[in-house]
């Protein structure tokens, strides 16, 4: 008998314990810059090029990692002058940020696996991705 409540009194105990973790959470700023170059004059193995003009955007810090199952909470700072996508496609997240404003994404990391964060409103090129990793 004494056996019995001893082992339904762990069992309790070991459901109280798992009812109160918690996921991990975690929080993150990305700011998203715009970088405007421009190189009046350029000579590379005897070949000059004039007027150089190179115009990207890009989220700073690139990479995001977390484990799975934890709760992400990134605030994104649009830097750039002009409106800024930040979506992720495998969470549903595709927001449109303002040149200028701060927005805030939370989540939960529920899927593992290396995910691209993009800008839906502008070429890859142009708007350089990013990425989610989220680790087992």
């Amino acid at each position: 008998m004494k056996i019995t409540k001893a082992l339904c009194a762990s069992a309790v105990l070991a459901l109280l314990v798992a009812g109160n973790v918690q996921a991990e959470e975690k929080a993150f700023k990305v700011v998203v810059n715009a970088y405007d170059t421009n190189i009046p004059e350029l000579n590379i193995e005897g070949v000059t090029v004039k007027n150089i003009r190179a115009f990207n955007v890009l989220n700073e810090p690139e990479t995001i990692a977390v484990h799975k199952g934890a709760k992400v909470k990134i605030t994104v700072e649009n830097k750039s002058p002009i409106s800024e996508g930040f979506s992720i496609d495998e969470y549903g997240i595709q927001e449109v940020i303002k040149a200028g404003e701060t927005k805030t994404i939370s989540f939960v990391a529920d899927k593992a696996g290396a995910f691209t964060i993009w800008c839906q409103l502008h070429p890859k090129n142009i708007h350089l991705p990013g990425t989610l990793n989220v680790i087992e």
